[in-house]
Order: structure tokens, then C-alpha cells, then sequence
């Protein structure tokens, strides 16, 4: 079983400065991916994503969605060209915190896989647009 790094405290990293969260949240992207921040392990990113999927409209993952998961840390950084207060950053660097990404392309192939053997994934409907991380996961 691999070894995760623990979730920093929320209050000791810069979550607010970029996200304006407080404490571990789902968010999303214009994009359609989906943010489970403040969260290094797959399983606890994915209930987080769970509960919110109702009120967010986003689509459930299960046990195999988990292993598409990618985990980047960020940090604050003024904001550049394009606006964006974060960057991304190295795990335990001062101010970093954690975010388990589930990337569109990663849904739809789960879309893919789940009509083949007759399940379905909820229709993606971002009402939550996240802007702020701009980056490529």
C-alpha cells in the first residue's frame, strides 16, 4: 500500500490566499475537471467528490476512478499575466497545499467504460467554476 504525505492544516497553507477556502473543498473548472483540495489520499478525495456530486452535478467515482486521480501541490504566488495567484509547488514547501485532480478526459473515459458494462456517470454540470489554477495537471 503506498505511503500518502499527510494533509497539511488547512490554516497553515494557502488555500485562502488562492482558493478563498477555508477548509477541504470540492471545486471545478470551466474545463469540467474536478478539485478535491485540501486532500492527499485518492479515497478521501473521492467521498469528498461523492457528497458533493448532488448539489454540483458532477459525476460519482468509483474504486477505478480513484487510481486516475493526480495529486499536484500548490502554492500562492502573486498573481501573473494571466491572474492566476497560484503555482505549483513541492509537497511540505512553506504555504503549499494539496489538490487531488479528476481530469475531464479521465471522466469521459470513465463514461466510456461505464456504458460498455451498462452503468452511467451523472451528467457533468459545472456550476462551480475554479479559474485560479490555471495549470495543466
Amino acid at each position: 500500500m503506498p505511503e500518502f504525505l499527510p494533509a497539511p492544516d488547512p490554516a497553515a497553507t494557502d488555500m485562502y490566499a488562492c482558493l478563498r477556502v477555508h477548509a477541504p473543498t470540492v471545486l471545478t473548472d470551466p474545463t469540467g475537471a474536478i478539485f478535491a483540495v485540501g486532500v492527499t489520499r485518492p479515497a478521501r478525495a473521492a467521498a469528498m467528490i461523492r457528497a458533493a456530486a448532488p448539489g454540483l452535478e458532477l459525476p460519482v467515482p468509483d474504486r477505478a476512478d480513484a487510481q486516475t486521480f493526480r495529486l499536484r501541490w500548490f502554492a500562492y504566488t502573486h498573481p501573473g499575466r494571466d491572474g492566476a495567484p497560484t503555482r505549483l509547488a513541492a509537497p511540505g514547501e512553506d504555504g503549499a497545499f494539496p489538490v487531488v485532480i479528476w481530469r475531464a478526459v479521465d471522466q469521459a473515459a470513465a463514461r466510456t467504460r461505464r456504458a460498455r458494462v451498462g452503468g452511467g456517470l451523472a451528467k457533468v454540470g459545472v456550476s462551480r467554476a475554479l479559474t485560479v489554477m490555471g495549470v495543466a495537471a
